[in-house]
């Protein structure tokens, strides 16, 4: 007995000639049911895997949300400690109570409120530590004439740690000098300038701009000194000023930079 069969026939749209092909009944069940289960298993894998996608990307949009608000606390957080530096040098030049003083507090409120205000003039006051370590040498200033003076401090570090910049500004000179070895200056505007002294390496060129926090120099040991250090120095308005008052709450013994 003949099995049935089913015949195809495909005709072209020239002249060509017709094709036929044939098939059996049962092969043609194995090809459907094959095709059949095919489109099962793709949209079967289609509905586990596509809510999953979903999910992958909410949490990593989530994920970026989170880092993204992260950041701005740290931020903020990092000109809270800047703006409290500030009260206090601010306090000890004038000699008064901020917190008694409506008129300064509200200023300060304003200042505070002010984000262009504020980040541009935070930024070019000295307020990061350019180093973590310890202070094994305080100011010094008997008189203008005295050479015993020491117009900064002296951070204890191992060689080749990174010496960050205390405020943006430009740097005015970036050389070597017989007595701070490898000597970096910036101008930070308004007056304000900042020594970096007896540097390993120097990373950064004369004449360009820098942003706070960014590396300038390695620490070493060049010039005339006894061991690896930082010297730091802070000027304003040509007078030297002690770097322990823009960092009040920290132990003059053991100071870390808060980056």
């Amino acid at each position: 007995m003949k099995s049935e069969r089913f015949t195809f026939i495909l005709v072209p749209d020239n002249d060509g000639s017709n094709r036929k092909f044939s098939i059996s009944r049962s092969n043609l069940f194995r090809l459907l049911s094959f095709f059949i289960i095919v489109v099962i298993v793709i949209f079967g894998f289609l509905i586990v895997t596509i809510p999953s996608y979903f999910d992958y990307s909410n949490m990593k949009n989530n994920y970026d949300n989170a880092m993204t608000e992260r950041a701005k606390v740290i931020e903020l957080y990092r000109d809270l400690e800047r703006m409290k530096q500030i009260e206090v040098v601010v306090q000890k030049a004038l000699g008064s109570n901020l917190i008694e003083d409506a008129s300064l507090n509200e200023r300060l409120g304003e200042f505070q409120n002010d984000e262009e205000i504020r980040s541009g003039y935070l930024n070019n006051i000295p307020s990061l530590l350019p180093i973590s370590g310890m202070v094994t040498q305080e100011m010094i200033i008997n008189n203008e004439e005295d050479v015993n003076n020491h117009f900064g401090i002296d951070i204890a570090v191992p060689k080749g740690e990174p010496i960050f910049a205390s405020a943006s500004g430009n740097v005015v000179f970036a050389d070597w000098t017989p007595k701070y070895g490898n000597l970096i200056v910036i101008h930070h505007g308004n007056n304000y300038f900042t020594y970096y002294g007896h540097n390993e390496l120097i990373l950064v060129d004369q004449y360009k701009s820098v942003d706070i926090g960014d590396v300038i120099a390695t620490s070493g040991n060049s010039g005339l000194s006894s061991g690896p250090h930082l010297h730091f120095e802070i000027w304003k308005d040509g007078v030297a000023i002690d770097p322990l008052l823009y960092f009040p709450t920290l132990n003059k013994s053991n100071i870390s930079v808060k980056n």
